[in-house]
């Protein structure tokens, strides 16, 4: 099946927060910088599953690694952006449950040449919530204009993202059974939302406000 175009446009937007991040790279502050560097390790990612999808080469196995590195590598950005104590407790908490539970998925249900849904969906969940654990934090700490804050921005965009696939992602085994097809129009769910999120991504390399929470 022909890859469509709406995929080729998504792959691309990764460059964007990339570039961002390199121009504004002296003015980051630590936590910009780990997410910086998610930013290229999601570029990495997302580059080698088009390829192996140009070749038509399973590309699940880094799919299942990815959910790992991307929450992990995000709960790094939310620990180094916090000093509230209970918050980053929280978040500690949630990473280490998220690492149990991907441990034991892998080892007992995951399938080999399949998408893990499980995890998929587990991901997200823990991105999510992870996520709103820290916009909450903004509110409630923050000086300055939400949309000046970068924390902001990389946490709306994480939720906006998460929430919309859940469903995409814990269905995708099921949608292929049924045929390439339908799997590739719910498909266009994550493209589309991948787009709007390197968007925010992006603009949280243009933020003002540098302050912990």
């Amino acid at each position: 099946m022909k890859i469509p175009a709406l995929a080729h446009i998504s792959t691309l937007t990764y460059l964007i927060p990339l570039l961002a991040g390199i121009w504004q790279f002296k003015r980051l502050d630590r936590p910009m910088k780990m997410f910086f560097l998610l930013c290229v390790l999601s570029l990495i990612e997302v580059t080698a599953e088009y390829i192996l999808s140009v070749k038509h080469i399973n590309n699940s196995f880094l799919i299942n690694y990815y959910f790992l590195i991307d929450s992990l590598f995000l709960s790094v950005v939310y620990l180094y952006s916090i000093e509230d104590k209970r918050t980053k407790r929280i978040i500690l908490i949630l990473a280490i449950l998220f690492i149990v539970i991907w441990v034991l998925d892998s080892l007992i249900f995951a399938v080999p040449g399949q998408m893990n849904n499980e995890m998929a969906v587990t991901s997200r969940i823990f991105i999510i919530v992870a996520s709103i654990v820290i916009v909450l934090a903004v509110m409630k700490k923050t000086d300055s204009l939400l949309i000046d804050n970068p924390i902001f921005w990389v946490s709306t965009g994480y939720v906006l993202y998460s929430a919309g696939v859940l469903f995409v992602f814990g269905l995708s085994n099921e949608l292929l059974k049924i045929g390439m097809l339908y799997f590739a129009v719910a498909w266009h769910i994550n493209w589309s939302l991948a787009i709007v999120a390197n968007l925010m991504f992006t603009r949280s390399f243009y933020c003002r406000a540098k302050q912990l929470i």
